[in-house]
């Protein structure tokens, strides 16, 4: 089987040596072919398993550079490659000292003299670690010296100096083959020996020899092909653990959100709530339930503050009485509409929420009045306070035990912290072991807290009447027949139920209802809190609005 795996970079090898320049020796002038006439070697075993070799070679009409090469990477099943160590090579011919170049490419490691001429012998010696691996029984060499040569060898002879031997085998010829050598003999008063007879170009020669357990130790030098099925290997150890992990942080996860991200209270739970009451002198007066405010009633519901609660709180505060909205002039029929946002001298005196006071301040500044076409820069400079503000309003009134947004941006940076974290160790698990799964583990639990963030922080339970309430609210703007209001407070209670429709829907209803007010054919100046320019009728609300809103939006979010 380990052959087989094999196969493929020794058919490679034989090409190179055949083909290849420096794979043999080049012929000389005359006539008859470069040939190797005898390769002799002795193969010192070590008990610790080093083998020393030493080899001579006799070489016919042969000229240049002549390279031999060693199998020194044998591959495996499961990714694993068995290295072998060339060390202490040392060549001669004639007695006189010769350099050797020496180069590993892919799975062989050449040898390669020069300055050949003619008939020589070569002596080359070197050590190999890593040759013997660990078998049920004990200990194996497997050697493979003569590997791809492009010349033919007329005989092969080569001696083992080992003690004990419990085997031995040897194969010759083109690559997997299974023919025997002409000689592989284990004699009881010397070591293993090998020999062959007439080796073709490019051929091996493979030799086995075993040992008894505890004779020679193993020091096979294992390596691991880097492959996206090793580096991510669900071997029981890695796929364990990786799954433990994933099983261990899903369960964290769950009791994260149960602990921190569930809502406290039913979102199904529905209070009898009205924005309208009936007062004493049987006049209707506009009260909603728990004082809430539009900007309170988006916060409350998302966790988040919107444009549209922005958008609504202004409106709001412009139909109390605190400022007035007017559309000015249109200098073209096509050009952009714009609105003056005047303070109202002797606003009522009623108690802002801390959230209010900041926004109108964020508006105005120091002056009376400003444009909404230049409200962007200064507002923008202090909506975070608006946000602050109105945060710190739904912390106060025990609806959150914390604030929503700093509580999500923790868990984002967490979960951004852990994802990273985990994106980075799956990529050094994949290039430097075979825990790639570990990693992706981990990173999948950095997913998770960025999704279970998103949930955070929970309602309080003081929070589940107030959405209740809400709730009721909700489809009182939506299905109301609002015809049913009193005629001479038609106009005001309209206006009143407008914002906090601009949050929860259904508008369209409200505003159309003001526009229903309008009696007559002549032009409209508009209402207390909203004033249109000349020319201009209550059917115009509707678009004025709609424009209104766009361009409040674009002016205290846009970028």
């Amino acid at each position: 089987m380990r052959l087989r795996l094999l196969g493929t970079s020794l058919c490679a090898l034989g090409l190179a040596a055949l083909t290849g320049v420096p794979a043999g020796a080049t012929a000389t002038d005359g006539t008859a072919d470069p040939v190797v006439t005898s390769y002799n070697a002795t193969v010192r075993v070590e008990e610790d398993g080093l083998l020393r070799v030493s080899e001579t070679w006799k070489l016919s009409e042969v000229t240049g550079t002549f390279s031999r090469f060693v199998l020194t990477r044998r591959h495996l099943a499961d990714d694993v490659d068995h290295v072998q160590e060339l060390g202490d090579v040392q060549a001669k011919v004639g007695g006189a000292a010769k350099n050797v170049e020496l180069k590993e490419d892919g799975d062989v490691t050449a040898m390669a003299v020069g300055d050949l001429q003619g008939s020589t012998q070569l002596d080359i010696s070197y050590t190999v670690k890593g040759a013997v691996a660990k078998t049920l029984n004990g200990t194996e060499v497997q050697f493979a010296p003569l590997t791809g040569i492009n010349l033919t060898i007329q005989q092969v002879h080569v001696e083992y100096s080992t003690p004990a031997v419990s085997h031995v085998s040897c194969f010759a010829g083109a690559v997997d083959s299974n023919t025997p050598c002409t000689l592989a003999q284990l004699a009881e008063t010397a070591g293993p020996t090998f020999e062959q007879t007439g080796l073709p170009p490019g051929n091996t020669v493979r030799m086995t020899v075993g040992f008894p357990d505890g004779k020679i130790a193993a020091n096979s030098i294992v390596e691991y092909r880097k492959t996206f099925k090793r580096a991510f290997s669900t071997d029981t150890a890695q796929l364990s653990v990786a799954v433990a992990v994933l099983v261990l942080g899903a369960i964290a996860l769950l009791l994260l959100y149960r602990m921190r991200g569930r809502d406290q209270v039913d979102p199904r739970r529905v209070v009898p709530a009205s924005l309208f009451s009936l007062g004493p002198d049987a006049t209707i007066a506009f009260s909603p339930p728990s004082d809430l405010r539009p900007g309170e009633v988006g916060t409350l519901i998302d966790e988040r503050i919107d444009p549209v609660d922005v958008t609504a709180s202004i409106i709001d505060l412009a139909v109390r009485g605190h400022l007035t909205i007017i559309e000015l002039e249109h200098r073209s029929e096509y050009a952009r509409p714009d609105w003056e946002l005047r303070r109202v001298a002797n606003a009522p005196a009623e108690e802002l929420q801390r959230y209010e006071n900041v926004l109108i301040r964020a508006i105005f500044g120091d002056s009376d009045s400003v444009l909404v076409s230049e409200l962007g820069r200064q507002v923008r400079a202090n909506l975070e306070q608006v946000q602050d503000a109105l945060y710190d309003g739904v912390v106060k009134r025990g609806w959150f035990n914390e604030r929503p947004d700093r509580t999500r941006s923790l868990w984002a940076t967490i979960g951004i912290g852990t994802t990273v974290a985990g994106v980075v160790l799956t990529v050094l698990f994949a290039l430097l072991t075979s825990w790639g799964l570990l990693g992706l583990a981990i990173t999948a639990i950095g997913v998770g807290l960025l999704v279970i963030g998103r949930y955070m922080p929970a309602k309080a339970p003081a929070a589940g009447r107030v959405l209740g309430q809400i709730a009721a609210v909700r489809g009182e703007l939506q299905e109301m027949d609002i015809s049913e209001l009193p005629t001479d407070q038609h106009a005001v209670l309209c206006a009143r139920a407008l914002p906090y429709a601009v949050v929860l829907g259904g508008s369209e209803r409200w505003i159309d209802a003001l526009v229903a007010t309008d009696d007559d054919a002549d032009e409209d100046e508009g209402f207390s809190w909203y004033r249109g320019p000349s020319g201009w009728h209550l059917q115009n609300l509707p678009d004025s609005l709609r424009n209104l809103t766009t361009n409040l939006t674009g002016a205290l979010f846009a970028r």
